[in-house]
């Protein structure tokens, strides 16, 4: 059974720290990154390019969807391209796909067929048929695996999650979601240890392209 890390919220302050723990035990992940992170924190993320991980573009500024218009949305999305393009040619990598998650996994409602319209015509690719089994033609990154990490800074909790949530899966390829702000060097650390040393095969993310 493989697994695929993505990580939200990205880039933080303490991203350098949660970099070493990735790079340590050779974990693949894709970060999902907000413009307005990317502002401030532009260096790390750049640094986590240059170590072989990928961003994915996560809105500028993490508002639900359904609140906001066609327009707005395509701004969001494009204020983030433009810093997530700029860090990668800091990085002197060249871009290997545009990945899109869309904040709370609120895809905007009935707005949601414009949304995809935006998305594809930007170029964006979602994933393969993961264990949900859809085949559908969305541009965005869902997930099948989620410790509802963000409800929680316990860490005897987040494993009783980890373990229920690993219980529960039952697809070949699991889309796993955690956070990268919210959550301290320890608690993202131990996560990552928990999920390496699961019965889980970690693969990256970006094998899932269509």
């Amino acid at each position: 059974m493989n697994a695929y890390l993505t990580i939200d919220d990205a880039p933080s302050a303490t991203l350098d720290e949660k970099l070493d723990t990735l790079v340590a035990r050779g974990v693949p992940a894709v970060f999902f990154c907000e413009g307005r992170r990317l502002d401030d924190h532009e260096a790390l993320a750049a640094r986590a390019v240059e170590a072989g991980y990928h961003l994915g573009n996560h809105t500028y500024s993490h508002p639900h969807a359904s609140d906001l218009s066609v327009a707005e949305f395509e701004a969001e999305v494009a204020r983030t391209e433009e810093r997530i393009d700029a860090v990668y040619e800091r990085a002197g990598v060249s871009r290997p796909a545009k990945l899109f998650r869309f904040p709370f996994g609120d895809d905007g409602g009935e707005r949601a067929p414009a949304f995809q319209r935006v998305l594809r015509e930007g170029g964006f690719v979602g994933p393969a048929a993961t264990a949900s089994g859809d085949e559908s033609d969305s541009r965005d990154w869902s997930w099948t695996l989620d410790a509802e990490d963000w409800t929680t800074d316990d860490r005897t909790e987040l494993r009783a999650r980890f373990d229920a949530a690993t219980r529960a899966a039952t697809g070949d390829e699991e889309v796993v979601l955690f956070h990268d702000a919210g959550n301290d060097v320890a608690l993202f650390s131990a996560f990552v240890a928990w999920l390496d040393d699961s019965a889980f095969a970690l693969a990256d993310p970006l094998e899932l392209v269509r």
